[in-house]
């Protein structure tokens, strides 16, 4: 009797509470599943850091372009009068709520960087100075027996040193410089071939440029013998053969073809293919169009260029030329750098702006709307003016604030990375040209 008793109390309580005995394991397991469900989506919905403590519930059932207002009032019509502030509110954000994970996802992930700098001005015929990279320059002059002839100007041999001299006088600083001659050895009568072809002298040894060395050496060839271009290509491969990781010039000042049976291409060719990739560039002194066309063979082979001179004017104005292409060369390349960065940056800035407008529109449509929404229940249903003002008004309005706040903050940030990165590109390679071409002149 006292356990029938006991249970009858049980019941009555559980009748008493509005619920059945029948009804409690359900509501148990569906709230957990809820829960398991809100968890999910929360997790799959990011939430910026600053905005945490910050009520943003996922997209309501009309929020955006499903917005119905005749349905809306249907759903603000079965709101008990007595229902809570933050019941109200919490029914609002069902309906109209918007989803603002896209535009949170989009400040949190943007990238300000800016475009990569690419190396200066190299190619061919580049005197730059790579950073943590050596460069090696080795001129090899024609000191064959051809060389004593005269052009307008004067002596080709004299022309040619000179012009060599003001072109080593304005090397790059940390650049080194070697000065090789070749045929001047011997004579260029046929019982002393044997003597010329193997005449060749690095008559300034590799190394960082001494002017008064360098000129010494210039003195101690006179034009004489043969042209042994191709072993002299290959002596200068040998030179250079542990400089695989240095930028490798070669320069050859010639006023003829091979004359000791060499094969200056194929030596070109392994010179430049090699792990020590030189270029070979040939500057042709007084030659005819068959020894024109063998050179450029040889500087095609090598990677490099061929340029023809005749007198002393072309010969200095070749070596001015390599200045003043490399000169222009920095010019262009700041240039194109500089604009590209810009136009880079404008299109940051520009993809900033819309989204932050567009994110603005949607926060501000769904304050109009919540706005719609009390007037309706205040001035339809007869809900008190106090209570939607304090408890719901205030809330939304106060979401929206600090919705605002982050927009305004990100936009602002991001726009100042973004100006920066630009910044810092655009003063590099300005910095980058003008330090470059300083070197030059």
């Amino acid at each position: 009797m006292r356990k029938l008793l006991s249970c009858l109390m049980i019941v009555g309580l559980i009748f008493a509470g509005g619920c059945l005995p029948f009804e409690i394991p359900f509501s148990k397991s569906s709230s957990e599943a809820q829960q398991v469900e809100k968890e999910k989506t929360e997790k799959k919905r990011f939430i910026p850091e600053a905005l945490k403590g910050v009520d943003l519930p996922p997209a309501g059932k009309y929020a955006g372009d499903k917005y119905d207002w005749a349905k809306v009032k249907k759903e603000l019509d079965r709101i008990p009068k007595d229902a809570t502030g933050s019941q109200i509110l919490k029914k609002f954000y069902e309906l109209a709520a918007e989803d603002y994970t896209p535009y949170f996802e989009f400040y949190e992930t943007f990238d300000p960087s800016n475009i990569e700098v690419t190396p200066g001005p190299g190619g061919l015929k580049s005197l730059k100075l790579p950073e943590q990279k050596s460069v090696n320059i080795m001129i090899l002059v024609d000191s064959s027996g051809s060389m004593a002839g005269k052009v307008d100007g004067g002596v080709k041999m004299d022309l040619a040193k000179n012009a060599v001299k003001e072109f080593a006088d304005q090397m790059p600083k940390g650049a080194n410089v070697s000065l090789v001659a070749y045929g001047h050895k011997g004579s260029n009568q046929s019982k002393d071939k044997a003597v010329s072809c193997k005449g060749i002298e690095e008559v300034f040894p590799l190394g960082a440029y001494d002017e008064k060395k360098f000129n010494q050496a210039l003195d101690k060839f006179k034009p004489v013998g043969y042209t042994p271009l191709a072993d002299s290509l290959k002596y200068a491969h040998k030179k250079l053969s542990n400089q695989k990781n240095a930028e490798n010039i070669v320069y050859v000042v010639s006023d003829g073809i091979e004359t000791c049976g060499g094969d200056p291409v194929k030596a070109a060719k392994e010179l430049n293919q090699s792990d020590i990739k030189a270029v070979v560039n040939i500057i042709g002194f007084d030659l005819d169009d068959e020894g024109q066309r063998q050179l450029k063979a040889v500087a095609d082979a090598g990677g490099g260029e061929y340029s023809s001179v005749d007198s002393k004017v072309e010969l200095d104005e070749y070596f001015k030329e390599e200045r003043r292409r490399l000169y222009n060369a920095w010019a262009e390349w700041a240039r194109r750098h500089y604009n590209d960065a810009q136009n880079v940056a404008r299109e940051k800035m520009d993809e900033l702006e819309r989204v932050t407008s567009e994110f603005r529109s949607v926060a501000d449509r769904e304050e109009r709307r919540f706005d719609r929404m009390s007037e309706y229940l205040e001035e339809e249903r007869g809900f008190e003016f106090q209570l939607l003002y304090n408890h719901v008004k205030q809330k939304y309005r106060e979401r929206a604030g600090y919705l605002r706040d982050y927009r305004n903050y990100m936009e602002n940030k991001l726009w100042q990375q973004v100006r920066d990165e630009r910044d810092k590109v655009q003063d590099h390679v300005t910095d980058k040209r003008d330090e470059e071409q300083d070197k030059l002149y």
